[in-house]
């Protein structure tokens, strides 16, 4: 690979050789790692890099994000610990061992679908009264049209991979009979019994949607809540209806619709294939470029122009429930015109501002995790230099994913092949595609006349270009100004 030749062979023999080098002794090596540095408090930032590493290590082997979950609350948070020593973390790094365990899942068929799996050589057969999986059957609430059961024996890394495993089986003979111009009753329960193999008991898994609603703040009211997002949501559909002519509106619908599918559907596939043709409805075609490299280039300013903003508003709302009144008064007290998020913003990135962050830090000073992410937050944009790297590094990561989700919708829609990373693709895709409405929506609304998408898209592409720029242009070790900060907080 030298000169401008590029060779796809040199390049495939290097990456194999990378793999050699590193996938052998990769998750012994952060394992190591984990151990020698969990008590180390000056290295807190390397071990948070290293647990990111390790968990992106797990769903890329196969782990399911809930089974990661699972283990982490009960492992950490289900009992009162009293002290967390090397013991602890060590069986809870060996759960994940990387090997295959055979699991046995039973689920709850229809009496048609049982006898249609029993004539395929499926081991489906009529509920036994009083079995161990009796109880957790029960748990469906279709149970009373479940009379027959299917029994799923698969090898897989954790019991909710097996419980996947029987889903995918089901869903792909559902799709079979959709074949069928009469078709028939096929239904199965959500909530399913898994046993390791020749264990005494198993444990009931139900299947979840990963793309659960954040939660609301608990301070707000329920009724006050419900109103509140109503007017939001409202104001809202407001924005995208009145701000864009009239071929641009049908089109950035169509997208939302699209996009939509994917919350209507358990299927991964479905999931992914819907987002990614809402990526392709809202853009531009492609000319004389491949599709990924045209929609990379239009998609992520997009997704990154508001990346600083979305992290200081983050941050901020994180706070506000505990410390309002007090974060407020900092906030007061600085000579500022802004306020909210914009006024806290110059409180962490400001050099003027050092006593009040001062006082911030003593607020927080009994909130160790609060502290560290305004600490993280504050290191990200404290100079020129910090700036420029965040940004930079965010810029690469959201392209590099761009291209992930767009090589993954291709392997299942031309190869028909799942990746085992999924979920966590989907979930990328899904809040950059919300990332990528949000800036879009909000230039328009910042034009005085009906804008056209295509020319939103391509004018926030330049303006983060132009931004990109000056900050390039600046000395490494300048702090920021009340007007660079604006910049970043995407208010001028």
């Amino acid at each position: 690979m030298l000169g401008t030749s590029f060779s796809l062979d040199d390049f495939s023999s290097h990456l194999e050789l990378i793999e050699k080098l590193v996938a052998v002794d990769y998750k012994a090596t952060i394992e190591r790692l984990l151990l020698e540095l969990f008590d180390q408090p000056k290295q807190r930032m390397d071990y948070r890099k290293l647990i990111g590493f390790y968990c992106s290590h797990l769903i890329n082997l196969g782990y399911e994000r809930n089974y990661i979950r699972h283990v982490v609350e009960d492992t950490f948070f289900e009992r009162p610990v009293v002290r967390m020593g090397r013991k602890t973390l060590e069986k809870f790094l060996k759960t994940f061992d990387g090997k295959n365990h055979r699991y046995v899942v039973q689920v709850g068929v229809t009496r048609d679908l049982g006898n249609y799996l029993r004539g395929l050589g499926f081991n489906a057969s009529m509920r036994v009264t009083g079995s161990a999986y009796e109880n957790t059957l029960n748990q469906n609430p279709n149970a009373d049209v479940l009379p027959s059961v299917l029994e799923w024996s698969v090898e897989t890394l954790d019991p909710e991979a097996a419980m996947d495993s029987a889903y995918q089986v089901l869903s792909a003979q559902r799709a079979i009979v959709f074949l069928d111009p009469y078709g028939m009753h096929c239904e199965w329960g959500q909530t399913m019994h898994v046993t390791l193999h020749r264990a005494q008991t198993g444990r009931a898994i139900t299947k979840s949607d990963f793309f659960d609603d954040k939660p609301r703040p608990p301070s707000i009211g329920a009724r006050t809540r419900r109103v509140t997002r109503a007017r939001t949501i409202s104001n809202y559909a407001a924005d995208i209806a009145g701000n864009f002519d009239e071929p641009s509106t049908e089109r950035l619908i169509s997208s939302i619709r699209t996009a939509a599918l994917a919350r209507t559907s358990f299927n991964p596939e479905n999931r992914l294939i819907s987002l990614w043709s809402a990526i392709e409805v809202l853009l531009s075609e492609p000319r004389e470029v491949a599709r990924i490299v045209h929609y990379a280039k239009l998609i992520v300013p997009c997704i990154v122009m508001r990346h600083a903003r979305r992290q200081v508003i983050a941050t901020y709302n994180e706070l506000l429930p505990r410390y309002r009144s007090r974060l407020n008064k900092i906030t007061r007290s600085m000579e500022t015109e802004s306020h909210g998020q914009e006024a806290f913003a110059e409180l962490l990135f400001l050099p003027e501002n050092e006593a009040h962050q001062t006082a911030l830090c003593q607020l927080l000073g009994e909130n160790p995790l609060a502290l560290h992410r305004v600490y993280k937050l504050q290191r990200d944009y404290k100079n020129i230099k910090a700036v420029n790297s965040t940004m930079d590094d965010h810029y690469d990561r959201v392209r590099w994913q761009i291209h992930r989700v767009y090589r993954a919708r291709n392997q299942l829609v031309h190869a028909g092949q799942m990746p085992s990373y999924l979920e966590s693709v989907i979930l990328n895709l899904a809040e950059y595609y919300r990332s990528a409405i949000v800036t879009i929506v909000g230039r328009a609304k910042k034009e005085d006349l009906k804008s056209d998408i295509d020319q939103v898209v391509s004018e926030i592409g330049i303006k983060y270009g132009i931004m990109r720029s000056h900050f390039r242009k600046g000395k490494a070790d300048t702090p920021l100004s009340k007007e660079q900060v604006g910049k970043i907080m995407d208010t001028r």
